[in-house]
């Protein structure tokens, strides 16, 4: 058996998510469960073709009742390996999504991911607010300690705001004709950075 099938066999059992849904009320965010709610919002910041640009990707080619039962069925699954955020000003207004995943339980660590889809929204400090929300559950809540993300070179509104959220060490990887910084951030060194941030977690309703 080589290394790989091994390390199949015996993959760390580390806890990844809470066992019930919860949301985390910050500074000028809540960051709640998906919910079916949602879609119509994401299925316009899904074929939005600035939002596609700067997510490195291209807009969706679904009709919306596909779209729609795409998410309906993603709704009613639940993964070890990602976990998806809706954004939400405190006025209850979705605003935006963030997730992280790919979660490496060799390595206690996952990718994240952000998207301020509400333009309206955008230079104002929510996607700050919402990184700092979700990096506080990831190293509260669960057993992963590092986090990393992956940016566009010539996004620079996203890479001061991840800044302020603690990612660091930029790094320089090309993704086929993408060009992206690398940023990181580890459980211990952001805990002591951002020991006084101001987040509660709460236990979310099961509801629609």
């Amino acid at each position: 058996m080589n290394s790989q099938s091994w390390k199949r066999l015996f993959t760390p059992n580390i806890r990844s998510k809470p066992d019930s849904k919860i949301s985390i009320l910050g500074n000028k965010t809540i960051i709640r469960p998906k919910k079916r709610k949602d879609i119509e919002n994401d299925f316009q910041w899904r074929t939005d073709t600035e939002l596609s640009d700067l997510d490195a990707t291209v807009p969706i080619n679904l009709s919306y009742e596909q779209f729609e039962r795409i998410s309906v069925n993603e709704l009613s699954k639940s993964s070890q390996w990602s976990e998806k955020f809706s954004i939400e000003n405190h006025e209850k207004k979705h605003i935006g999504n963030c997730m992280y995943y790919d979660v490496n339980r060799w390595e206690k660590s996952c990718e994240f991911g952000i998207m301020i889809g509400d333009k309206s929204f955008w230079n104002g400090g929510y996607g700050t607010d919402a990184t700092i929300n979700l990096l506080y559950y990831i190293y509260t809540e669960t057993e992963i300690e590092n986090v990393f993300l992956h940016t566009l070179q010539t996004n620079i509104r996203a890479q001061k705001a991840f800044s302020k959220s603690g990612f660091s060490s930029p790094k320089e990887v090309k993704k086929g004709r993408y060009e992206f910084f690398k940023m990181t951030t580890n459980k211990e060194d952001w805990l002591n950075k951002f020991s006084e941030v101001d987040i509660k977690i709460i236990p979310e309703e099961e509801k629609d």
